[in-house]
C-alpha cells in the first residue's frame, strides 16, 4: 500500500511538472529560471543576484513553447500587436496587477524593470525585508493585444495549447527566487512614467516599481541634429553603457557623431540572425 501511495504521487507530481508553463530561459543550479536580463551584454545574466528591493530587468523567453505562433497569428482586435504579460504574485503576497504587462526587446524575448517590494500591494513588505528573508516569485505568462492608443485593446489571451491560468514551473514551483535579504542592495524608487513608453506600458496609469526593460539612464551625451559629415560612431547599451562595437542583437543606442562637433542618437533594434 505504502509503494502505491508513493507511486500515485510521483505520478502526480509529474502530472502537475508537465500541466505547467516552461521557458526558455536559462536554468540556475537549484533549477530556478534565471531572470535576470544583463542590459549591458544583451542576454539572461548569470545568476538571479538580486534582493527583494533591488530593480532589476526582468525577462522571458518563449522560444521553444506555443506562444511563438500564438504572437504570429492575425490579432483579434483590429490594427494591434500581440504581446505578452506576467500575472505574478510571492509567498508574502500579491504586487499591482498593472504592472503585468512586458515589452519585447528579442524576437522571443519580452521583459519589463522590476522592483517587487516597490511593486507591492497586499504582499507583506515588512516580513519580505526582515534579514534573510528569500522573496519566491510565481506567476503565468498570458497574452494581450495592443494598438497605438489602447494598452489593453484585448487581455488574458492563451494558445490552444495551453489551459488558461497555467502557472510557470521549471520544476522548483516557484518562477526564480531573490537573494537572502541583507538590506544592502537597496534600489533608489522608480516610477513608470519616469521613462519613455513607460506610462503606456503601465496602461496609462503610474506604477511604482516597474517600467520598460533597460530605462535609459541620463549618462549619453546629448543630441543635436545636424547636417555636417559623419566622422564617427558609438554605441550604447540603453542604460547608458559605451560598447566597443556595434550589438548584433536587441536594444540599443547608436550616436552619429559629425564634423561640426554636434551628434545624433538614434535608438535601435536589432532582431537576432538565425
Amino acid at each position: 500500500m505504502k509503494k502505491f501511495t508513493l507511486l500515485m504521487l510521483s505520478f502526480l507530481t509529474m502530472m502537475m511538472i508537465s500541466n505547467a508553463q516552461t521557458l526558455n530561459n536559462p536554468k540556475d543550479a537549484d533549477g530556478y529560471y534565471i531572470v535576470k536580463w544583463d542590459c549591458a551584454q544583451g542576454a539572461f545574466a548569470a545568476s538571479n543576484d538580486i534582493e527583494a528591493d533591488e530593480t532589476f530587468t526582468f525577462a522571458v523567453d518563449v522560444t521553444g513553447t506555443p506562444w511563438v505562433n500564438w504572437l504570429k497569428e492575425t490579432p483579434t482586435a483590429a490594427g494591434a500587436t500581440r504581446a505578452l504579460a506576467i500575472n505574478k504574485w510571492t509567498n508574502y503576497g500579491d504586487v499591482s496587477g498593472g504592472t503585468n504587462r512586458l515589452k519585447q526587446i528579442d524576437e522571443n524575448i519580452f521583459a519589463a524593470t522590476w522592483n517587487i517590494i516597490q511593486m507591492a500591494s497586499t504582499m507583506n513588505v515588512e516580513a519580505a525585508t526582515g534579514i534573510d528573508s528569500i522573496v519566491y516569485i510565481y506567476g503565468q505568462v498570458f497574452g494581450f493585444e495592443f494598438t497605438a492608443d489602447n494598452p489593453g485593446a484585448n487581455w488574458w489571451m492563451w494558445p490552444a495549447e495551453i489551459p488558461e491560468a497555467t502557472a510557470i514551473d521549471p520544476g522548483t514551483g516557484a518562477i526564480f527566487r531573490t537573494l537572502a535579504y541583507t538590506g544592502t542592495k537597496t534600489s533608489p524608487e522608480i516610477w513608470s512614467d519616469d521613462y519613455e513608453g513607460g506610462l503606456f506600458l503601465s496602461n496609462n496609469t503610474p506604477e511604482k516599481g516597474y517600467t520598460v526593460p533597460c530605462p535609459q539612464s541620463t549618462g549619453i551625451p546629448g543630441v543635436i541634429e545636424s547636417d555636417a559629415r559623419i566622422i564617427g560612431h558609438e554605441y550604447y547599451t540603453i542604460m547608458g553603457q559605451l560598447l566597443e562595437r556595434e550589438p548584433r542583437q536587441g536594444l540599443y543606442i547608436h550616436r552619429i557623431l559629425r564634423e561640426d562637433g554636434t551628434s545624433e542618437v538614434l535608438k535601435m533594434f536589432k532582431v537576432r540572425e538565425y
